[in-house]
């Protein structure tokens, strides 16, 4: 899967009209949290989440990373996919629950942006607060909480990491990986 820079069709300053976040751990990597990761990131990407981040880029929205890591642990990540902007814990304040919620609204009027017109990916019901911010929820994976909302509210879904994709990731521990 290509996770090369993105890069934009010119230089002139945009005003984005959508918004689209992407919850880091577990969503768009297939791997639950960030801590012990090294080498290359390519066999760790979940694919149907990075092509929707890629697709919202092509788009023009403002693509922002979302994560309960710091932003020492999502430098790599960062650096790959040059997102708009990356939401994530600080001392004192875990970028969790409520406050992925509150993150994203705040930017949001911030940068003008309607919620109807955004999209948020989101794997756990932790992500339920930053789902509700958004007019496009999209559950990924098989959270029965994300599930019940998303049946009643017509979410869009993409299919979580496969057990077996997550098995083989797990089982490559701290060792690079190709790609």
């Amino acid at each position: 899967m290509d996770t090369t820079r993105r890069t934009r069709p010119d230089d002139r300053p945009r005003r984005p009209s959508a918004a689209a976040f992407f919850d880091v751990e577990g969503t768009l990597l297939a791997v639950p949290g960030l801590a012990g990761l090294a080498g290359p990131l390519g066999r760790l990407w979940h694919p149907p989440v990075l092509a929707a981040l890629h697709a919202h880029a092509a788009l023009g929205h403002l693509v922002v990373l979302v994560a309960l890591a710091g932003a020492a642990e999502l430098g790599p990540i960062a650096r790959q996919l040059a997102p708009d902007a990356v939401l994530c814990s600080r001392p004192g304040a875990p970028m969790i629950g409520q406050g992925k919620g509150y993150a994203a609204r705040a930017l949001l009027r911030e940068h003008g942006i309607p919620a109807r017109r955004c999209h948020a990916y989101a794997d756990e019901a932790a992500d339920l607060p930053l789902l509700a911010e958004v007019g496009h929820p999209v559950v990924v994976g098989d959270d029965p909480v994300l599930l019940r909302h998303a049946r009643r509210g017509n979410w869009g879904r993409l299919p979580g990491p496969s057990a077996a994709r997550s098995d083989a990731v797990s089982a490559l521990g701290d060792r690079p990986t190709p790609g």
